[in-house]
């Protein structure tokens, strides 16, 4: 184990001037010693039974072995540490802090592996306590029946900490307490479970659920008590990541069923896991803000413990009692968001199917437990900056662009320019006819009106829909057909319909329609004579009635989530019930011999908010930095440079949790292909890490993972 990190060799640091250092060595020490790094104590569990006192800033450093249960009692004006000595290992089977009688306050236990527990708690902070740190510590148990952190006290820290085969991992009831960047994992009951107020929550790892015959689970637990006050921000609940684990089963990720809970925020958080209650929450709930949380259920398909809920649509859940109010859920990505017998706001949230086609198309990488938003995500620039978190899950800036992203990811790559597909019209666009027949096929000309004898004839013009950026929407739209000749004098004129779209381009009889306008309940009107008896020859476009519906009937396809896959059609018919045999409009078809009088669908897509005279108030991106992906899987990962001027440069640093520093770079990145760096050979371990980043004098932050 790394021992004695970076960050808390700088505090120390500080204070050495007027502190000692201590050694104990429970191997080879004695209680009988002075302390010295010659003449070390024994066990940490001796010093404290021989009532020693410290100093101010004074420093005990552990050596390798077991320093036994060891009570800690003292109040002092500053911060005494206690921490394992660089190389050395030692571990502690428990600790608790302060008794009824002799409070404990102001101690730093860091670097320090616990490995058993005294009264089912391996560290117990009792109420009467106060501003203990726990940080960079190892928790591993050995009974796989205990818990690892039991805080009563306040004002306390929790930092850093990795939490490994407990039942529970933190039980917190007192106040006013930090719980930070923890890693809890292969827990087989609550990782955290909530009992105080005021505390905060945030930037957590809880992962590998051990599955047992009792209850379900949890990740983060409410019991009936009534508690306040709590913020929990970019936490990451994850059942599992091996499907080939023994004893996976159903995890609750943030639960509480009969709870009371007021002025609390739930926001950035990461849930991914199985059966039907993501964020549930039931009971008295007042005063609420659950925003930007992303709530997904990757499981499907696998079945647990013959449980039926296992690929049901995770949930964001919560269920008022005793007129509960004042509720905001906003800006969340889930696969459902239930609520019921509550008073407040519930908007800009958006539901995903549980389907890999749709996780595809809105996530990097679901797969591999990479739920950051991928390009052609519907969740991007969607939501609002109304009560949205400054920041993301991985502290990235929450309003890059000026938009806002549903979901607790930010993705930072924002393309403001506005598309135009020019789309042409596939070569299985067809003349349909009146008596049932379709035999126009593959033919370059569509002949609309009085095609033949005693029968009419009407042309649909299949389109693929392209592949739209997340966020953007249609802008205009515009349909146009050349017109090569016209036979004799048609009656009436043509009109132009929107049909349902599909998973293919075969136009088929049933699609038929002719009278009229607005008649045909299976269609969409677009433009009432499109075509009129008065035009000659040359191209038709739609007029500003037909592009508004055009445009208005693409948004209402997209934004019902249509495959970009997929096909529309476009229909023209006559709006006379019969015309007379061999009056006719003749229309080039997509099997025409010039390109340039083919069926084309013109549409522009982009953001509304650019278009609407207000491009003066977009804040651009500069100076931003992404790591991805996120998590990284073989130890390697991309920088990708935002927003930089040619000839910046910016200082890297990358962190691990422990403090040290694994990598730092000094980088242009106008010598960069693409603005991206590409690690090579870094393969760095499981874990948690910080990157800083350094430009023009300012220092930013952004958390990933290593799986």
């Amino acid at each position: 184990m790394k021992t004695y990190g970076y960050f808390l060799l700088c505090f120390l640091l500080t204070q050495l001037a007027h502190a000692t250092e201590f050694y104990c060595d429970p191997v080879n020490g004695s209680s009988n010693n002075v302390g010295s790094k010659v003449s070390p104590w024994g066990s940490l569990e001796s010093v404290f039974e021989k009532g020693i006192e410290f100093k101010t800033g004074d420093v005990i450093f552990l050596l390798s072995g077991n320093h036994g249960n060891v009570k800690v009692i003292g109040q002092n004006e500053k911060y005494i540490t206690i921490s394992g000595l660089t190389g050395q290992n030692p571990t502690i089977s428990s600790i608790i802090f302060g008794t009824e009688e002799s409070p404990a306050s102001k101690w730093i236990f860091s670097n320090i592996t616990f490995n058993g527990a005294f009264n089912s708690n391996t560290v117990f902070i009792h109420q009467n306590s106060s501003k203990i740190r726990l940080t960079e510590n190892n928790f591993i148990s050995n009974t796989k029946d205990d818990t690892a952190i039991d805080v009563k006290g306040t004002q306390c820290k929790i930092e850093s900490n990795v939490i490994s085969h407990y039942k529970n991992g933190i039980i917190v009831s007192g106040k006013k307490t930090q719980i930070r960047n923890n890693r809890i994992d292969f827990f087989s009951h609550n990782a955290i479970t909530i009992l105080g107020d005021y505390n905060l929550l945030e930037y957590n790892l809880i992962k590998e659920s051990i599955a047992t015959d009792s209850e379900v689970n949890s990740g983060i637990y409410f019991t009936e008590k009534e508690t306040k006050g709590n913020i929990f921000r970019g936490n990451t609940i994850i059942n599992f990541t091996k499907l080939n684990r023994a004893q996976i089963g159903v995890l609750n990720g943030i639960y509480g069923l009969k709870t009371i809970i007021s002025e609390s925020i739930f926001e950035n958080n990461i849930v991914i896991t199985n059966g039907k209650k993501g964020i549930s929450l039931t009971g008295q709930l007042n005063n609420l803000k659950i925003v930007n949380n992303t709530v997904v259920n990757p499981y499907f398909g696998l079945n647990f413990n013959d449980k039926s809920e296992t690929n049901a649509p995770l949930a964001i859940q919560i269920i008022g009692e005793n007129d509960s109010s004042n509720l905001f859920i906003r800006n969340n990505l889930s696969n459902d968001v239930l609520f019921t017998n509550i008073k407040g706001i519930a908007d800009y949230n958006l539901t995903l199917p549980v389907s890999a086609h749709d996780y595809d198309k809105c996530f990097n990488n679901w797969a591999l437990f990479d739920f950051s938003l991928g390009p052609n995500s519907k969740a991007l620039n969607s939501g609002t900056s109304d009560m949205a978190p400054d920041l993301d899950a991985s502290q990235n800036k929450r309003t890059l662009g000026n938009f806002v992203n549903i979901g607790a990811f930010e993705y930072t790559k924002i393309d403001e320019a506005n598309q135009v597909f020019e789309i042409p019209s596939e070569a299985s666009d067809r003349q349909i006819h009146s008596k049932g027949k379709g035999d126009w096929d593959g033919q370059p000309q569509i002949r609309i009106g009085g095609v033949g004898e005693n029968i009419d004839g009407a042309g649909v013009f299949p389109f693929k829909l392209p592949e739209i950026s997340g966020g953007k929407k249609i802008l205009s739209a515009n349909f146009k057909v050349y017109l090569s000749k016209v036979d004799n004098q048609p009656e009436g004129g043509i009109d132009l319909y929107a049909l349902p779209p599909k998973s293919n381009f075969w136009v088929t009889e049933d699609l038929y329609y002719q009278g009229t306008f607005g008649q045909d309940v299976s269609a969409r009107p677009i433009q009432n004579n499109f075509v009129d008896p008065n035009m000659y020859s040359g191209d038709i476009k739609t007029n500003n009635i037909g592009q508004n519906g055009l445009k208005d009937y693409l948004n209402t396809i997209f934004e019902t989530e249509t495959n970009s896959e997929d096909y529309i059609f476009l229909r023209m018919n006559p709006n006379s019930k019969d015309v007379s045999d061999y009056n006719r409009w003749n229309f080039v078809s997509a099997n025409g011999n010039k390109k340039e009088n083919q069926p084309m669908l013109e549409i522009t897509v982009g953001y509304p908010e650019l278009n609407e005279g207000n491009i003066s108030n977009i804040e651009p991106i500069k100076n931003n930095v992404v790591i991805a992906p996120n998590p990284i899987t073989n130890g390697e990962f991309n920088v990708y440079f935002l927003g930089f001027k040619q000839g910046k440069t910016v200082q890297l640093k990358l962190l691990n949790f422990s403090g040290e520093q694994v990598f730092e770079q000094t980088i242009n990145p106008s010598d960069l292909s693409g603005d991206v760096f590409r690690s090579e050979n870094s393969k760095l371990p499981t874990g948690k890490y910080l990157l800083e980043y350094t430009t023009e004098g300012e220092t930013k932050k952004q958390i990933f993972f290593v799986w």
